[in-house]
């Protein structure tokens, strides 16, 4: 019985992944708005949000403005604007993409202390604002012609708030 179904289900399997649906390539003046859903790895993890903006200044070539905001950790709220740029390179009929990033962010960090004071109430201990640098790599596939999923992990240097990113997002191109 099982042998009986072993087969079918293989050749199912492989037509499957066979399969690829082929998409028009963005072209140069394309725009993509979405979300990325960022977590920071650094002295802790930190979890949060990120709209943002894509411009296709070729079918390859993508600048990307993004503002994100993190939700409190540890009494700590960070927040942050990135300008990217990614060169898109299409893994041959499959729908996916794999692109390296570049860029630029200002991130700002708040802390927020109790301290024992009368009143026990909270103290701003410290914001601090810093600029860096972004390098990594990310992978998209189009889910759609027009709609995508992408994955990215990207390191940000900074004077002394270095952390690396790891994202998961969703854009829609127009």
């Amino acid at each position: 019985m099982i042998k009986k179904l072993l087969l079918p289900l293989c050749l199912v399997l492989l037509s499957t992944a066979a399969y690829a649906q082929k998409y028009d390539e963005p072209e140069g003046g394309d725009w993509a708005l979405g979300i990325n859903i960022p977590t920071t790895w650094g002295d802790n993890v930190h979890l949060g949000v990120q709209p943002k903006v894509q411009f296709y200044a070729t079918s390859r070539f993508r600048m990307e403005a993004s503002f994100g905001y993190y939700f409190k950790a540890k009494e700590r709220i960070d927040w942050d604007v990135n300008f990217n740029f990614h060169y898109l390179i299409p893994m041959k009929d499959t729908g996916l993409w794999i692109y390296p990033i570049l860029g630029v962010q200002a991130l700002h960090r708040h802390y927020t202390y109790s301290k024992e004071f009368k009143d026990q109430s909270p103290v701003d201990y410290s914001d601090k604002m810093r600029v860096g640098l972004n390098m990594g790599a990310g992978i998209q596939y189009d889910v759609e012609e027009n709609l995508y999923v992408n994955a990215e992990m990207k390191y940000t240097y900074t004077n002394d708030f270095d952390r690396v990113n790891l994202l998961v997002g969703v854009g829609y191109r127009f």
